[in-house]
């Protein structure tokens, strides 16, 4: 089995609760691509959508949602890349 496949089940077995983090489109120069993602739980995350503030970013907003009565899909447009 691929390692990535096997570090995927890992964590989603550590997980109660996942976000699913996406770049949904770029503009200009970005550390990630169209479709990059990243998995967000409350302890741990697996992948990235380029790293620095704006993934912190993101980060911070996916473990809000945990404690969020509403479930279901956010967006979230940045200027920075």
């Amino acid at each position: 089995m691929n390692a990535n496949v096997q570090s995927l089940k890992a964590f989603l077995a550590r997980a109660s609760r996942v976000a699913l983090v996406e770049v949904a489109g770029t503009k200009g120069s970005t550390p990630r691509e169209k479709g990059a993602f990243m998995l967000v739980s409350g302890a741990a995350i697996f992948g990235t959508i380029g790293g620095g503030q704006l993934e912190y970013m993101a980060i911070d907003k996916a473990r809000q949602m945990f404690f969020s009565p509403l479930e279901g899909e956010m967006a979230a447009k940045r200027p920075e890349g």
